[in-house]
C-alpha cells in the first residue's frame, strides 16, 4: 500500500513544479523528498514524473495519479476538519432569521438558557417574514417558516402546525359567519403576500375556494391586528391565534375544512460539515420543538 507521506509529497512536488519548494514546504531535505518520490515510483511500477535539472513534468500516468492522490487528500482534509469541529467550542456570530410569533414563542423565551449553555456564540436575530438567500447574505440559519427555502439549501421539518380560518366576533357580528367554502367570496379577506396564490384556500380535503383579498400585508403580525381589530377574515398558524381564541377575541370558522399539517422548517447553506454554532442552535431549538404538536 501506498504510504500516505509519499502521495502528499508526490502531490506537492506536482505542484508546486520543484523538490526545492517541497523540501521547504516539509521541512526536509530535497534528497529525502527524491527518494520518497523514487519509492513511491517503484511501489506503484510506472514513471510518474519526468525530473531533468531545469524543471519536473508529470507524465501521462502522473497526471491522473496526481488527480487521484489530490481527490484522497481533500477527502483527509475534510475529515480532520470535521474532527476538528466537533470538538471545537461553539463560538463566532450567529446569524438567524426567523418569522416574528415562531421567533416569540420559540426562540426568545430560551435564549438566555442557550447563550448561558454557549457563552462564546454571539446572536444576531432578525424578525422577519421574508425567504432570504442565505448565501448571498451570509445567514446561518432561516427557522420557523412554512414556505420553502429556495436554492440547494439544507432544510428539515423541526415541527408541524395547522392553519387556522377565523374572525372577531365583532366582524362576525356585522358581516355574517361563514357556513360553507364559497360563503368566504363575499367576505372580506386578509392574505399574507408571500403565499403564492395568495387569493386561493385549499383545505385538507382538497377542497378550494378563491376569494377576492380585502388587505395583502406581508406580516403576520398585521395580519392578526387587522382581525383583532374587526376588519377580516385571516388564516394563520395555530400556534399565532391559540391564545385569542381562548379568550373569544377570535373566532375558528369552518372547522370541519381544517387544513393538512403544515411542517415548520429550519434551512441552513448547503456544505461539507456544519459549523458547531449552527449545529448546536438548530440541536437546541429542535428539542425545545419535540414537544410541540401544533
Amino acid at each position: 500500500m501506498t504510504d500516505f507521506h509519499q502521495m502528499l509529497t508526490f502531490v506537492l512536488v506536482s505542484e508546486l513544479g520543484s523538490l526545492a519548494a517541497a523540501s521547504r514546504k516539509q521541512g526536509i531535505s530535497a534528497a529525502a523528498i527524491s527518494k520518497q518520490l523514487t519509492r513511491l515510483e517503484e511501489e506503484v511500477g510506472v514513471q510518474l514524473l519526468v525530473r531533468t535539472t531545469r524543471k519536473i513534468e508529470l507524465t501521462e500516468v502522473g497526471v491522473n495519479y496526481w488527480q487521484q492522490c489530490r481527490r484522497i487528500l481533500e477527502e483527509v482534509e475534510v475529515a480532520a476538519s470535521l474532527i476538528s469541529q466537533t470538538k471545537a467550542i461553539p463560538s463566532g456570530i450567529l446569524k438567524v432569521v426567523s418569522g416574528r410569533h415562531y421567533a416569540a414563542t420559540y426562540i426568545v423565551p430560551h435564549m438566555n438558557e442557550f447563550l448561558i449553555k454557549f457563552p462564546n456564540i454571539e446572536l444576531k436575530l432578525e424578525l422577519a417574514e421574508r425567504i432570504p438567500d442565505l448565501n448571498l447574505e451570509s445567514i446561518d440559519v432561516l427557522i420557523g417558516m412554512s414556505i420553502s427555502a429556495p436554492g440547494d439549501a439544507i432544510q428539515k421539518c423541526i415541527a408541524t402546525t395547522s392553519y387556522v380560518l377565523c374572525a372577531s366576533p365583532k366582524y362576525l357580528k356585522k358581516f355574517g359567519t361563514p357556513k360553507k367554502l364559497t360563503d368566504l367570496q363575499n367576505h372580506r379577506y386578509i392574505t399574507h403576500s408571500m403565499r403564492l396564490p395568495d387569493n386561493v384556500l385549499t383545505f385538507k380535503n382538497k377542497e378550494s375556494v378563491t376569494v377576492k383579498p380585502y388587505i395583502r400585508v406581508n406580516d403576520s403580525q398585521a395580519m392578526l391586528d387587522f382581525a383583532l381589530d374587526g376588519m377580516g377574515i385571516v388564516r394563520l398558524h395555530r400556534y399565532v391565534v391559540q391564545n385569542y381564541l381562548g379568550s373569544h377575541e377570535l373566532q375558528e370558522i369552518l372547522p370541519s375544512y381544517n387544513t393538512d399539517t403544515v411542517s415548520i422548517y429550519v434551512a441552513y447553506s448547503q456544505r461539507r460539515f456544519v459549523p458547531s454554532k449552527i449545529r448546536c442552535f438548530i440541536d437546541f431549538i429542535s428539542e425545545k420543538m419535540s414537544s410541540v404538536k401544533d
